[in-house]
């Protein structure tokens, strides 16, 4: 019933308090959850830090604080944080002193460094930014995303009891690392400088990097949330390092709200960076460049482009030929779980520099090398590589700018560029094609049903209708719901089962499943196959379910794979982000189903012998 922008100028105008609601306490292996008293309450207001951080906010729409009037970093902390925090920042050089008398002083620098770093993990649990986590009953420190959110409730962490953040745990974090570091066997060399004029390498160097996207992580800005801990232990031993108040910014190439005009700026240093990579790698290796962005449209200037447009212009530009895109399992899967807009992999695109002496075509030229080379790529990568069909997209951007990528120019007849953009349409369209193919391999039932839900989902559908559409591909209706058992049909409505009509009966899966002789369909068995993968259910059975599926023996087992794509595909244009990662999960575990039906079969082969 309050609006937002209200709450927030009460903020701003120092009316926004907070208030002890909870205590967590040990008890006998559990949490205890208790109400405060009112001496609770006074002493967690008691505390009185002796000094606090004084750095400013940058502005940035990264930190929601901000808009409640939080403009110093140190209002980002309790009282109790501050004062913890503090006193730790000050005994860790009485400890360098005391370490310096029995040892060096580089040892103790060391040990400093890596006490320091500890508090920086103290701040990122001890903060008012943090939330309390219920399914581990802990605190979640304040970066869950590469930003700093608004919080209505906090957990302040304890760093003397004996839970987990505690300060003795944060010590051993940090000394696990140091231990785990092979600084031996395996010797590297770090510099921090401005990637657009530099290159630390007298020889051909090999790249791999992962530049920043746009304005997607504020990387300077939110790291001065732990620089203003740092630099007070860390400036006079780092002098280098810790010279300036806050992080430096001025050279960071992010489309930053600080930059006159944010996305020339970060498209200029983009430009530049890889023209000087492309001037001093090698031509034995390949260079590589990690991006974990998924493609959409935005609107700039009246005109639609896309992030992976950018970056593609900038690779071509700067004299790159595109060999590959090809996606790797970087990222957590809990984003594909709750949102549509994310990627199951980092895209690793890969490229050489292209020869000086390259030719230039003509679009129909391109167009036709497209058509010819994409479907057999887009067959490795669905049916060898079994490529995500979250990731499909992006990897097949790199069978196709590798034709458009290998010429000095695609142009018109008229003389007119065709860019980046008309490339990746092009590209599009293929991938759209072969979709197309992919439905016509499948088995006319399973063709009808994928026709009925583009045409009607799983909603209920007029039965004559379903009839002419049946009799296109040569079946009927009737047989469809009373011998494959894909749908009901009946008061004159025709409505495909969903995958909750798949259920596994009475939990048992090593009952058969009723395969009506070898005939189940591509459809019923990639529907029966989302149910097992669909890690909500709790009688669901995953790979081990699913690898009964496969070995009731349909005569289409083999698309079921190919129908998972086609449904993730569905799926995901209709933003239902979890039925899409159910499909994902088909393919990506189909090597895993394909084995362990494989498994399965010998062991009953051995049985019967």
């Amino acid at each position: 019933t309050v609006k937002l922008d209200y709450v927030r100028q009460q903020a701003r105008e120092g009316k926004m308090s907070e208030y002890m609601t909870a205590v967590v306490a040990e008890g006998d292996r559990k949490r205890l959850f208790i109400s405060p008293t009112d001496e609770h309450v006074q002493t967690a207001l008691s505390a009185e830090p002796e000094w606090k951080p004084s750095q400013a906010i940058t502005k940035n729409p990264k930190v929601s604080a901000l808009a409640y009037g939080t403009t110093h970093w140190h209002q980002l902390f309790s009282e109790r944080q501050l004062l913890t925090l503090t006193t730790f920042s000050d005994l860790i050089s009485e400890v360098r002193s005391l370490i310096a008398n029995d040892s060096d002083d580089d040892y103790a620098d060391a040990v400093c460094m890596y006490l320091t770093l500890a508090i920086g993990r103290v701040a990122s649990s001890g903060s008012s930014y943090t939330r309390w986590q219920n399914s581990g009953d802990k605190v979640a420190g304040v970066f869950d995303r590469q930003a700093i959110g608004m919080m209505w409730d906090f957990a302040e962490t304890n760093a003397f009891s004996t839970q987990t953040q505690n300060w003795s745990a944060q010590i051993e974090w940090v000394a696990k690392a140091v231990e785990h570091t092979p600084a031996e066997s395996n010797p590297g060399k770090t510099l921090q400088a401005d990637a657009s004029t530099t290159v630390h390498a007298n020889d051909a160097p090999i790249i791999v990097t992962d530049p920043p996207y746009y304005d997607n992580i504020s990387y300077a800005d939110i790291s001065d949330f732990f620089y203003l801990w740092l630099r007070p232990i860390l400036r006079d031993t780092y002098p280098e390092l810790f010279a300036g108040i806050l992080t430096p910014k001025i050279e960071e190439m992010i489309a930053a709200p600080r930059f006159e005009d944010p996305r020339q700026h970060f498209e200029d240093g983009l430009n530049k960076t890889l023209k000087l990579i492309r001037q001093h790698c090698t031509d034995d290796y390949p260079s590589s460049i990690f991006y974990a962005y998924k493609q959409q449209e935005e609107e700039r200037g009246g005109q639609t482009s896309t992030g992976w447009e950018t970056m593609l212009n900038a690779l071509i530009d700067s004299g790159f030929h595109v060999i590959g895109t090809w996606p790797m399992r970087t990222e957590l899967t809990t984003a594909l779980k709750t949102t549509v807009n994310s990627l199951a992999s980092s895209i690793v695109i890969v490229c050489r520099p292209r020869p000086e002496d390259a030719k230039s075509i003509t679009r129909q030229q391109f167009l036709d090398e497209l058509a010819d080379q994409m479907p057999k790529a887009l067959d490795q990568l669905t049916r060898e590589s079994h490529i995500a069909p979250t990731d499909l997209a992006q990897s097949a951007i790199g069978p196709g700018m590798e034709i458009y990528s290998k010429y000095n120019s695609v142009t018109y007849i008229t003389g007119k560029p065709f860019t980046v953009k008309d490339a990746l349409i092009a590209i599009n369209r293929e991938v759209h094609k072969y979709d197309e193919r992919e439905t016509g391999d499948l088995d006319p039932e399973s063709q009808f049903c994928v026709t009925w839900l583009n045409q009607h989902g799983f909603e209920k559908g007029d039965y004559g209708a379903a009839n002419v559409a049946a009799q296109a591909k040569n079946i009927d209706v009737r047989n469809l719901a009373d011998f494959h058992d894909v749908l009901t049909a009946e008061s004159g409505n025709v409505q495909l089962h969903n995958i909750h009509y798949y259920a596994p009966v009475d939990y048992d899966y090593e009952a058969p499943i009723d395969d009506r002789d070898g005939n189940m369909t591509a459809w019923e068995g990639c529907l029966r196959m989302a149910y097992h993968m669909d890690y909500q259910r709790e009688d669901a059975g995953g790979i081990y379910g699913s690898a009964i599926v496969y070995n009731a023996k349909g005569s289409y087992t083999d698309r079921i794979e190919r129908l998972a794509r086609i449904l993730y595909n569905y799926h995901d244009a209709r933003g239902e982000a979890h039925r899409a990662y159910v499909f994902n999960s088909i393919v990506t575990q189909w090597n895993d189903i394909f084995h362990e039906a494989h498994k399965r079969l010998r062991a009953q082969q051995q049985t019967l012998t």
